[in-house]
């Protein structure tokens, strides 16, 4: 155990300022004085940190001070104490944004380092696998979790976490099999180290697995002794989620009345804390399913709002699309990274080329150079595609954002398709520029993927048509009653021209031809011309 790890193990046991500061102002350790510096400001950031429960600026002061000092450490495996740290800061209170180019330096050093050298390594490739799940990546969080476990010792707490973290991603990528052997994993070490909560939290997951496959009365068992666990244990975040999973089985199963008392003591916890704000939005969600169900409008409409307000508060750090814009970053960064690699082992190679036939022929130094010139060119065109699409992506992100958060009425409906076919003419515009400066064809390709991606989803007309019958019921019985063998592409052209989109607006959103679009009606009209009452 190296010293600096020895050290931040003492420094987190102290929990009284006054004796903290003594203890980081003592020359007890032998550190070097301008790592002793950063170590002891995050000492303290994370000491204020906890004793608020909460992001504060005297934390995050004290960070940014720190990381103005790491620019003189040259030592890789302080740097990945550091950066997992900061990152840890800004990913505890679901600031995903802001934590990923902190775990993304931190994975840039993990590929080259020994992991026994680094300190705490345990801890700090288990927070690196936390932060890699969070942003759907469950894959590379498996590899930093598995190397972890190799750093930890079996009675630590940490090692039952670690278990528990990896059969969370299995379950995620739905090898449930894999996730319960982890989970019979983590019972067993929690149970080694009379670790209650987190035997708890295991079987809290493995009632999840079993509600997946509808064993409702195992998983409510489970859920039950999980939540009586957690009460025992003072976990009240725990305790949330237990509560939070198993109301979620009583609306399923429509046990109304016992999800509605699980779901009030979940919201009073939730409200404590800023950063549960998308364990509230959770909450509210399954009591506006209640509202619903028992037509009580009160209730629909204060859930609705509470949830408005909610997607608001937490879109930008804490959200679906957060955490899709700090995957897609996360990918496109590493892309860079072996563009980057593969560069440099090209330069290398030229270096030595050059040299060697420098000195036979300067002609060949001449091509080289120009060969050299072209390969930036291309390179420069690449990054310049790839933002292209990053930002067509972030648009096509912001769009659903506005959809989900607007779709409860036709108005709103009808102001995102008409958004989402702005988007597909910008769309449009780069595929005919791209046709008429003759770019590859794997380039074209991608843009018109990035089109059909654009297309009204059967998800997304599934919420619309809910939406439509909602407001137009009587409408929407007539078409369907007084003229059968509707298809579903028929009502799909009726519906959306019931909004008064036009011929073109339609064609794009359905990714048809306009003369499609016409065809489609004319035939419709043709069907029923005996109809005096069919109109489109």
């Amino acid at each position: 155990m190296s010293i600096e790890t020895k050290f931040l193990e003492k420094a987190s046991k102290i929990d009284n300022e006054k004796q903290l500061l003594y203890f980081l102002n003592s020359d007890s350790y032998k550190i070097i004085s301008n790592k002793k510096e950063i170590i002891n400001k995050v000492v303290l950031a994370n000491f204020f940190s906890k004793q608020l429960d909460r992001s504060n600026p005297k934390s995050l002061q004290l960070y940014k001070d720190a990381q103005k000092l790491s620019t003189d450490i040259k030592d890789n495996n302080f740097l990945i104490w550091f950066y997992t740290s900061f990152g840890f800061y800004y990913y505890t209170y679901n600031d995903y944004p802001n934590a990923l180019p902190l775990f993304l330096k931190t994975s840039k050093l993990l590929e080259s380092n020994q992991d026994k050298d680094i300190i705490d390594s345990c801890t700090i490739l288990k927070l690196n696998g936390f932060f890699w799940s969070t942003i759907e990546d469950y894959n590379k969080s498996n590899e930093y979790l598995e190397r972890a476990l190799q750093q930890c010792s079996t009675n630590d707490q940490n090692y039952g976490t670690i278990l528990n973290s990896i059969a969370l991603n299995y379950i995620k990528l739905n090898d449930f099999q894999k996730a319960l052997t982890y989970l019979e994993k983590t019972k067993s070490a929690a149970t080694t180290i009379n670790d209650k909560v987190r035997y708890a939290k295991a079987l809290g997951d493995i009632a999840y697995i079993e509600a997946y496959r509808k064993n409702y009365d195992k998983a409510i068992n489970l859920l039950k002794e999980d939540i009586e666990i957690s009460q025992a244990e003072n976990s009240y975040r725990n305790t949330m989620f237990a509560q939070t999973r198993l109301a979620k089985i009583y609306v399923e199963t429509k046990q109304f009345q016992n999800a509605k008392k699980l779901l009030q003591d979940a919201l009073s916890y939730s409200r404590t804390k800023t950063y549960l704000a998308s364990n509230e939005l959770d909450i509210q969600k399954l009591l506006l399913q209640i509202a619903v169900h028992e037509k009580n409008d009160n209730a629909e409409l204060a859930a609705r709002r509470r949830i408005e307000s909610l997607n608001n508060q937490i879109i930008l750090q804490d959200g679906v699309e957060a955490v899709k814009m700090a995957n897609w970053q996360s990918q496109k960064e590493r892309v860079e990274w072996q563009l980057e690699a593969e560069q440099n082992k090209a330069e290398k190679s030229k270096v030595i080329k050059w040299f060697l036939l420098a000195v036979s022929l300067l002609l060949c130094g001449l091509v080289a150079s120009i060969y050299q010139l072209n390969k930036r060119k291309i390179r420069l065109l690449k990054s310049s595609f790839e933002k292209q699409i990053l930002k067509f992506k972030l648009d096509q992100v912001e769009s659903d954002k506005k959809l989900q958060s607007t779709n409860t009425s036709l108005a709103s409906f009808k102001a995102y398709l008409v958004d989402r076919n702005k988007h597909i003419d910008k769309i449009d515009t780069e595929i005919s520029k791209l046709r008429e400066t003759g770019r590859s064809t794997k380039t074209l390709s991608a843009m018109e993927e990035l089109k059909i991606s654009h297309l009204v989803t059967d998800e997304n007309w599934n919420k619309f048509k809910e939406v439509f019958i909602r407001e137009e019921p009587e409408y929407y019985q007539y078409i369907i009653n007084s003229f059968p063998g509707l298809t579903e592409s028929n009502l799909r052209i009726i519906l959306l021209n019931r909004l008064d989109l036009n011929n073109i607006e339609i064609a794009q959103l359905l990714g048809l031809s306009v003369d499609g679009v016409k065809k489609s009606k004319q035939r419709l009209r043709k069907k029923f011309d005996n109809d005096d009452t069919f109109v489109i």
